[in-house]
């Protein structure tokens, strides 16, 4: 009899039901051709002794691949990858895979050591939401061996064998910006990360785009790229909203900046226009405008890649050179569609694959300069 502590076997269960190893498995996995009697004695040996198949052994053994799959974020408590991991979990619960993930925070080692784990686990693939600005090369070198499969939301991470999935940021960065300016806002307060991040540095970039040309903007004076979470932000607005020469209205880079932005308004009693990108899930109940994606999309296109097998680098939602619409393949511009909701940008050159920028107005950013 197995002891208390002993984790129970095929053998263990075929000794206590009187039957051969080879009869056990059979009944267990489910195979025709054994007498029902038979049947009941494995089956009941099996549930004394709590007993369970390894599905994911069994699948191995069979030549197939493990129902992992690897999930990588930067920042759990950030809105957009929370956002985006939920749509990814529920796409890999319809095709029968389970995600495994890790939140590597300010640590690139451990991002590096997840890969490797994932690697030595024969893991079917790795989704990465967000990776740490200095992992590219980690994952480029992840992406060499033989049978990986890697498709990433993040555009920094771009290597031969990785699939990309990203929206276009310098698009959403013009967005914002021209939601402001077509409200006859001049002096525009910028927010943005600290970190080296290629997704703000093209953010900034469709800013740029947006005033490109117009006398009296003002946004570089008012730039802040030292803001990194709630707290940061919060104190960056706080600051400007306390001072003599403060922007009139304020453009944040993330989901998670705004929200920082918004405590600090709330704090001060004082509302200044304000377009953030990235919705966040109590955005429409504080009335905040926010320039925004099918996130819900981006993952269905994310696992439908996996499954198929990681595209050659660049082969994603990526801006053209102007920054005006969303390409795809590395083709740059595709067809661009207006949409009938705020200003949005779609690419209907790809069937079934909604990458469409909106800016969804809920007044915050429609405020004119004279109310505040």
């Amino acid at each position: 009899m197995a002891k208390q502590n002993d984790r129970p076997t095929l053998a263990t269960v075929a000794a206590r039901a009187g039957v051969s190893i080879k009869t056990a498995s059979r009944v267990l996995n489910g195979e025709k051709h054994v007498a029902a009697s038979t049947a009941v004695k494995v089956e009941t040996a099996a549930e004394e002794l709590g007993f369970r198949l390894n599905s994911t052994a069994r699948r191995l053994r069979a030549g197939g691949r493990s129902p992992y799959i690897g999930v990588v974020l930067s920042d759990a408590g950030d809105a957009f990858q929370a956002r985006a991991f939920a749509a990814v979990e529920a796409e890999l619960a319809a095709v029968d895979l389970r995600p495994v993930v890790t939140v590597v925070g300010d640590d690139p080692d451990r991002e590096e050591a997840f890969l490797d784990e994932c690697l030595a686990n024969d893991l079917t693939g790795i989704i990465v939401i967000r990776a740490h600005p200095e992992a590219a090369e980690t994952y480029a070198r992840a992406a060499s061996a033989p049978g990986t499969r890697i498709v990433s939301l993040d555009p920094a991470v771009d290597s031969p064998g990785i699939g990309i999935v990203a929206g276009d940021d310098r698009e959403a960065g013009r967005l914002a910006a021209e939601q402001l300016l077509a409200h006859g806002h001049m002096a525009l307060g910028v927010i943005g990360d600290q970190s080296p991040s290629l997704i703000t540095t093209r953010r900034l970039q469709g800013i740029q785009d947006a005033v490109a040309g117009r006398r009296g903007v003002g946004w570089r004076a008012y730039m802040r790229e030292d803001a990194h979470d709630e707290a940061s932000a919060k104190n960056v607005v706080a600051a400007w909203l306390g001072s003599r020469s403060a922007p009139g209205a304020l453009i944040t880079l993330s989901a998670t900046l705004t929200q920082g932005a918004i405590d600090a308004c709330r704090r001060l009693g004082e509302w200044p226009a304000l377009v953030g990108i990235d919705d966040f899930p109590t955005a429409e109940l504080l009335d905040v405008t926010v320039v925004d994606r099918n996130v819900e999309s981006f993952a269905a296109e994310a696992v439908r890649r996996l499954r198929a097998g990681a595209e050659p680098s660049g082969a994603g939602v990526e801006p053209s050179a102007a920054g005006a619409g969303g390409g795809r393949l590395g083709e740059g511009n595709g067809p661009i569609a207006a949409e009938t909701m705020g200003h949005c940008r779609v690419d209907d050159s790809v069937p079934d694959f909604d990458n469409a920028l909106c800016v969804i107005a809920r007044g915050s950013g429609e405020e004119p300069p004279d109310t505040r």
